[in-house]
C-alpha cells in the first residue's frame, strides 16, 4: 500500500515534467516510473538525485548494462518491485 500520493506526470510542474522526459528517454521507455515521481513529491531532493543517479550508472569502470543488471540482481534479492 503506497503512503505517499504519487502524482501523476501530466500533474507535475513543467520543470518536474522535464525531468520525466528526460528519464523516458535515459531509460528508453514510454512511462514514467512511479519512484521518479515519487521523488518528485520533494523536487529540491528528487532532482538532484535523478541527475546523480544518471551519472552513477553512466559507462565508466562498469558498463550502464552491467550496472543496471547488477542492480535488477540487488532489487530482486530485497523483494523490491522498483
Amino acid at each position: 500500500m503506497e503512503i505517499v500520493r504519487i502524482p501523476e506526470a501530466q500533474d507535475l510542474a513543467p520543470e518536474d515534467r522535464k525531468f520525466c522526459d528526460a528519464t523516458k528517454a535515459w531509460f528508453r521507455i514510454d512511462f514514467v516510473p512511479k519512484m521518479s515521481r515519487v521523488l518528485l513529491t520533494l523536487p529540491e531532493f528528487g532532482r538532484p538525485y535523478g541527475r546523480s543517479s544518471r551519472r552513477a550508472m553512466a559507462d565508466g569502470a562498469l558498463r550502464r548494462d552491467t550496472k543496471e543488471l547488477i542492480a535488477t540482481m540487488v532489487s530482486a534479492i530485497n523483494a523490491c518491485e522498483y
